[in-house]
Parts: C-alpha cells; structure tokens; sequence
C-alpha cells in the first residue's frame, strides 16, 4: 500500500487520494468505497475501551484487501475515539 493523503471531508468521513473513502452513517454504521465498488462496515462500543469498535475484518473480501489498513487509517480523523478491531 502506498502513502496517501487524508482529508477530512464536510460531512465527518474521510476520503483519500487514492480514491477510497469511508463515512460515518449513524454511530453504529461505516460506509467504506473504493472505486465502484462499497460495503458497509458495522461499529460497536467497548465499555471497556471507552471507544467505537469498527469491525473491519466481518466485511474484508477480495474486493477490499486494504479495507482494514484504510479503516485503521481513516480512524484518526472520525470524531471521538475508534479502534479497528
């Protein structure tokens, strides 16, 4: 994988210069892009962590082998605290 540039967009998501993108639906949802082709990407909470739990590798396929390196990226810009689980 190679180094991107992040940016925050307007709406709270993060979209990279590679041409991945992935947005908050809700707090319990990620919308995860990657040219044509999506997937959604379900969030939980962690009393014990005190964070949002994206839970990457239920939505990992072919079609989205860095889905968790990107997830794991885009995590540092969501609002609040997200850990890739």
């Amino acid at each position: 994988m190679t180094d991107s540039e992040l940016l925050r967009a307007c709406d709270g998501g993060v979209e990279s210069s590679e041409g991945w993108v992935a947005r908050l639906i809700g707090t319990e949802l990620i919308e995860y892009s990657s040219g044509s082709a999506a997937c959604i990407v379900n969030v939980g909470y962690s009393q014990a962590q005190r964070a949002r739990q994206i839970y990457a590798t239920e939505s990992a396929s072919e079609l989205f082998p860095h889905l968790r390196d990107h997830l794991r990226s885009a995590a540092r810009l969501f609002d609040g605290r997200y850990v890739v689980v």
